[in-house]
Formats: C-alpha cells, structure tokens, sequence
C-alpha cells in the first residue's frame, strides 16, 4: 500500500511541473557561451619541449563549426580551469610527469591555469579538461 502511494505522489509531482507556463523558454535562444582566446601547452615534464601547443580563439565555444577545439569547448567556462580546492583529500596515485598550462582570456577576462598529474584529483582534473588538453599523456 505505501508503494501504490508513493508512486501516485510521484505521479502527482511530475504532472504539476509538467504545467507551468513556460512558452517564453521555447522562443528565446540560449544565450551564447563566452568567447576564448587561450595558449594550451602540454609537456612530457616539468621544462620539456611541448608535445603539443595549441592556439584556440572562438567568438563563440560551439558555434564556429569549422574550428574543432571551438566546438569541443561548448559550455566551457572558466570553472573548468579552478585548480584543486586547498584541503581535498587525494589518492597518491601519480600519472607521470606531465605537466600543461593554459593561458589567454574566457568571456574578456584573464586565466591562467596550471595542470599536473601528480595525484587522483589532478589527473581527474585533467580528464574533465581533455576537451582542451587532450588525453592524458
């Protein structure tokens, strides 16, 4: 009895927010995502050549079909590049020396970030930023 109950609330839920009003959201475009101007450079390790050294400038992360890396970076944002926050407890698994960096502006405003695989949440960190790093080395 508690299960045909709580499915019927749920029932109940998903048809109330099934009407509200929301005709305006179908005719408005989304908002386009912020332009890039970024400098990525990837290294064996720490002093290296670079293996790879890229040159990324979008007016607009997803829009311009014909460069790749602005299509890769749709919903980019400079969140993307926070580094680690102080005090996160890490697994001490090192993924290589490897290191890159990232320089330029996102939406007309400076970054600069840093990204190393010298444990679990860097190399994850890195991961989630492949679209503009590559793979990890």
């Amino acid at each position: 009895m508690k299960l045909l109950t709580a499915a019927a609330m749920c029932t109940l839920a998903l048809a109330a927010a099934g009407c509200a009003d929301d005709d305006d959201d179908d005719e408005r475009e989304p908002a386009p995502a912020a332009a890039a101007r970024l400098e990525v450079v990837v290294r064996p390790a720490e002093g290296e050549a670079p293996i790879r050294q890229v040159q990324v400038a979008c007016e607009v992360l997803g829009a311009d079909a014909s460069i790749t890396s602005c299509r890769r970076l749709r919903g980019f944002s400079r969140a993307d590049l926070a580094p680690v926050p102080e005090g996160r407890i890490c697994a001490e698994i090192y993924g290589g020396p490897a290191v890159a960096t990232v320089r330029g502006t996102l939406g007309d405003k400076p970054v600069e970030a840093r990204f190393n695989l010298t444990d679990a949440c860097e190399i994850a960190r890195w991961r989630r930023n492949r679209a503009l790093l590559g793979p990890v080395p």
